[in-house]
């Protein structure tokens, strides 16, 4: 690409802004606003939003498939409800192939297309990468390797990439899809946002994407394209912030955390307010309207710019309940009526009672039947299922069995029409989310107690149990959580991420057999496993067995290709089983994705003073050292490239300071002593 080409071309788009024939499909770009509550729109606190809205079509009642980022986004970019997609929950497997969405139509229909997006919730293996001609999901992941789902980057990184991108000498149309994540916990704005949010941190997250928006339309008017752009802007799903309990989102299902703003501008759209119900699986479809594309079957059919909208049927759901052994939530909503159903149902007039704040769906049974009946409708025309619990397939639990775990056709799972409303114990949930942040910061004795009253409390939840075993491995009560892991496998066979837990708690136990089956019995329950796969390959490492090692680490980036720890591992693998070449490449691979990551930059550092290019090494193990100064291996190193680039002075240097930090009689210690010694001769 020419820079100079693209300077003249927005010079003369500046100076001419001739418009678009009418015929000529549009320019459209889609910003999702994470956990962004309708209420926040509209008063003060989102100027560029707020100008967008006053020039389009803004509706009011829009709401959220799935108070969650993944399958919520999902309904947005395919135009089909959860039921239909299979993605109901953030993680897992992601979307399947083969499902349209609206890159892949208006990629195929001449546009160039490129997303860019905050958090690794949306990364490219959960499926939705598929038509971008660029998918920028470099968020920096956690050095353990870990899929923390709530891995983030600022919006102002987000929008550097995509402004970098949008200047084109390419004529064709573009589509660019702009995920904002900043309002989404834990809250920390920048301090000058914060100080117009009046000091309140959720609201200065949101003045802060708002003002990533204005970047992006600021630069629609200097470069003439304002005029041929179509302009979406939608929250994915809101936040509780308190209301009905809840301080987040996914757990409930009233409108302080499915009521989004949802605003369409550019040309050919007028000016309107719509207040009828609407929903976001209907964005797909209209946006390929607006390219001028005929829409897939599978998308919605119903249109955001129909006049009038019409009374319809508007369907959300969360499964995410049931990780805490709770009831599942379906809703129903028209302009009216809310109908949340579960083991215990409520109904609530929104028009007359927007709060949701008396559910009288005991006075109302002729209206409760009514649409408790065109939910069952809605449903089953989504193609869902009746049950949560399938059984493990055959070739499966053979697998499971061969591996010494018996399987059992069926989840244990305590059936829904039992299972008890999550709004009676939303304070639980609450505590949850306080003692998970104390254990993912690091303090798990802290959140030990919590957790343990929990684990007792939930007995029906994998997730409370799990993480109450995760807090006694971390606190070093291996045994106690081995077992108990052992007991969840055999409860919930169907449950991948729990035979790594296992895995991970047989390791740290000196069971490396164990952990070696409990992976493998992860991957053959979920092939996509990279975790599972970078398990196996640590072991195959732990053995002396680099050549597996190395296999075992290429599945795992196969699997999750923006993970610079599995990449690094992957170099460390073939380092020691002597393809530097590999081992560069893979080294190279992780800096890429992770410019700041200590173990991948002291490989490509030990790889070139093995190559006697000791001082190309040394500023790789300075960025080492930069990030993890107490990085005794690193800074052993940086004396070794020193001494070996004839700088005696600095290497001794590094030597006595790795003596001053490393234990006596530790590797480095020794190491450093005997390499002082050498020096001096």
């Amino acid at each position: 690409m020419k820079w100079t080409a693209i300077i003249v071309l927005l010079l003369s788009a500046a100076c001419t802004r001739t418009p678009p024939p009418p015929s000529a499909p549009p320019n459209i770009i889609l910003f999702t606003i994470d956990t962004l509550r309708a209420d926040r729109v509209g008063r003060g606190l989102t100027p560029s939003i707020d100008a967008v809205a006053a020039r389009g079509r803004r509706f009011t009642a829009a709401r959220a498939t799935v108070p969650l980022t993944l399958p919520s986004h999902v309904s947005i970019m395919t135009g089909t409800l959860p039921p239909q997609s299979g993605v109901r929950v953030n993680g897992g497997a992601g979307l399947a192939a083969g499902h349209q969405t609206i890159a892949r139509v208006l990629k195929d229909g001449g546009y160039r297309t490129g997303a860019f997006v905050g958090a690794y919730v949306l990364d490219r293996r959960f499926g939705l990468a598929d038509g971008f001609d660029v998918y920028d999901d470099r968020v920096e992941r956690d050095v353990s390797g870990a899929a923390l789902l709530e891995a983030q980057r600022r919006g102002d990184a987000v929008v550097n990439a995509a402004l970098a991108w949008l200047p084109s000498s390419d004529p064709r149309p573009f589509f660019a899809w702009i995920h904002l994540y900043d309002p989404h916990a834990p809250y920390d704005p920048p301090a000058d946002y914060l100080g117009r949010a009046k000091n309140v941190p959720y609201d200065g997250e949101v003045a802060f994407a708002d003002a990533q928006v204005g970047r992006v339309l600021d630069w629609l008017t200097s470069s003439g394209q304002a005029g041929r752009t179509v302009i979406a802007i939608a929250g994915d799903h809101g936040e509780g912030l308190g209301d009905h309990g809840e301080q987040t989102h996914g757990m409930l299902a009233y409108d302080s955390t499915l009521r989004v703003p949802l605003t369409l501008a550019g040309p050919g759209i007028p000016v309107s307010r719509v207040d009828e119900a609407v929903s976001l699986v209907d964005l797909a479809g209209t946006l390929v309207d607006f390219a001028h594309r005929p829409r897939p079957g599978t998308m919605h059919a119903e249109s955001l710019m129909r006049t009038p909208i019409g009374e319809r049927d508007v369907y959300a759901e969360t499964d995410y309940p049931r990780s805490a052994g709770w009831h599942a939530l379906r809703v129903l909503v028209t302009d009216r009526w809310k109908l949340i159903a579960s083991s215990e149902p409520e109904l609530y007039d929104v028009r007359e009672d927007p709060a949701e704040a008396r559910n009288i769906a005991a006075g109302r049974s002729t209206s409760l039947a009514g649409l408790r009946g065109r939910l069952r409708e809605l449903e089953s025309a989504a193609g869902a299922t009746s049950s949560n619990a399938t059984p493990v397939p055959s070739d499966v639990a053979e697998r499971l069995r061969a591996l010494g775990y018996v399987s059992g056709a069926r989840d244990e799972e305590l059936p829904d029409d039992r299972a008890p409303n999550p709004a009676r114990h939303i304070a639980a949930w609450n505590a949850f989310e306080r003692e998970l942040a104390r254990l993912a910061s690091g303090d798990p004795r802290r959140a030990l107690p919590g957790l343990a009253g929990l684990a007792r409390a939930f007995p029906d939840s994998p997730l409370f149990q799990s993480t109450y075993a995760r807090a006694l491995k971390d606190t070093g009560r291996v045994t106690e959580a081995l077992d108990i892991y052992k007991r969840l496998v055999a409860r919930w066979p169907r449950d991948a991420a729990l035979y790594h837990d296992l895995a991970v708690a047989a390791s740290a136990a000196g069971l490396p057999k164990e952990a070696a089956r409990a992976e493998q019995a992860a991957l053959a329950l979920e092939p996509s496993n990279a975790a599972a796969a970078n398990g196996l390959g640590l072991l195959h490492i732990e053995n002396g067995r680099p050549s597996e090692a190395a296999a075992a680490f290429e599945d795992a980036v196969k699997r999750d290709p923006t993970n610079a720890t599995f990449w690094t591992n992957l170099g460390n693998a073939r380092r020691a089983e002597g393809n530097t070449s590999a081992a560069e490449q893979a080294y190279r691979k992780a800096l890429e994705l992770n410019p700041r990551h200590v173990d991948a930059a002291n490989g490509m550092g030990v790889l070139l003073v093995q190559a006697h290019r000791a001082s190309e090494a040394i500023p790789f193990f300075d960025r080492a050292l930069a990030g993890s100064p107490r990085f005794l291996e690193a800074r052993l190193n940086l004396g070794i490239a020193y001494q070996e680039s004839g700088n005696l002075e600095k290497a001794t240097e590094q030597y006595r300071r790795v003596l001053e930090l490393a234990p006596p009689g530790s590797r480095e210690y020794q190491a450093a002593a005997a390499l002082l010694g050498g020096s001096k001769q």
